[in-house]
């Protein structure tokens, strides 16, 4: 059953009082044994709000319907449909372009001339945003990258483009396990309404976008919407990755950001996931988590702190 199935069975009996109103504890047993398969299968410790809101959203369900269902959830593994319906009624995707102003900074003046220097033989960054939301984290690692390879010599404008010298590359992947999200994140369009992607957006942050001639299917009436250049869209692309997977989606990554969705994970799960990232990243290469999050791998980083918070250089031990 989708969350919109479930609403649509909710009934009631002919008094008109909720059939199963005296079955709260159950409802409650069965909702808390459900949010252990998300942590279980995601990673994500839902809080009371999320139960609360279940528990709105379940609580004129038959109960035998409700322990059908969530039975036959056990059953599923979470790459089922149903699993992802419920995830994307749990996750929040709350983002906007250049939202650490100060980590930005940091990434441009401290962290990007050293990485650049120490990749000279390879001639190529690859980069990761793991849990990348609706993509605008992703777009602003991709302009901060060729703007920090011009200013090394390592890109140049050419028609109106900042593209990699030849020989020099840049890719960069985003991952989030949100399929709405990662639709809009390919998409790469964005509307400047209130407090939405374009908040606070620094002045030389606007060179990333164009104007858009053709509304979007959902656009709202009255609201402007800007496209992600293609010159930098052609550096990126986006996958579907569980972060509870051990084995990384690629290996060789230069520079990792993993910043706001640790924080709805418990420890064992935080350190299994900073352990699957180095696991993907090359000796040498940074990581940068939130600023709230513990480095609970410490094993195989080494740490820094600048003006915009702590960052991780990956060193020799093998994972």
């Amino acid at each position: 059953l989708s969350i919109r199935r479930q609403r649509q069975m909710c009934i009631r009996d002919r008094s008109g009082a909720s059939t199963t109103s005296q079955e709260s504890p159950a409802i409650l047993a069965l909702i808390s044994e459900l949010m252990a398969g998300v942590e279980t299968r995601f990673g994500i410790k839902p809080g009371t709000l999320v139960e609360r809101k279940l528990v709105r959203i379940l609580k004129d369900m038959p109960i035998m319907t409700l322990r059908d269902w969530v039975q036959s959830m056990n059953s599923c593994s979470s790459e089922h449909s149903e699993w992802q319906s419920l995830v994307e009624n749990l996750t929040v995707h709350e983002t906007y372009f250049c939202r650490d102003p100060d980590l930005m900074g940091m990434l441009a003046e401290d962290i990007l001339p050293q990485l650049i220097a120490s990749r000279e033989k390879h001639q190529q960054l690859q980069v990761w945003s793991a849990a990348s939301s609706t993509g605008e984290e992703v777009y602003d690692l991709a302009f901060s990258c060729l703007r920090g390879m011009q200013k090394a010599g390592k890109a140049r404008l050419f028609e109106g483009k900042l593209v990699p010298e030849r020989g020099w590359s840049l890719y960069v992947l985003g991952t989030d396990i949100s399929n709405q999200a990662l639709r809009t994140a390919r998409e790469a369009i964005y509307g400047d309404l209130g407090m939405g992607s374009f908040r606070n957006l620094p002045a030389e942050w606007k060179t990333m976008f164009e104007d858009v001639k053709i509304a979007p299917a959902n656009a709202v009436p009255g609201v402007n919407y800007f496209k992600i250049r293609e010159w930098i869209r052609h550096c990126v692309r986006f996958e579907r990755f569980n972060l509870m997977n051990s084995r990384p989606p690629v290996a060789g990554i230069d520079l990792a950001f993993c910043r706001n969705v640790l924080i709805y994970f418990e420890d064992p799960v935080k350190r299994a996931v900073q352990t699957m990232l180095a696991r993907a990243m090359s000796p040498g290469g940074v990581l940068v988590l939130g600023a709230s999050v513990q480095m609970l791998a410490p094993e195989y980083f080494e740490s820094r702190l600048g003006k915009g918070g702590p960052w991780y250089i990956r060193n020799e031990v093998r994972v």
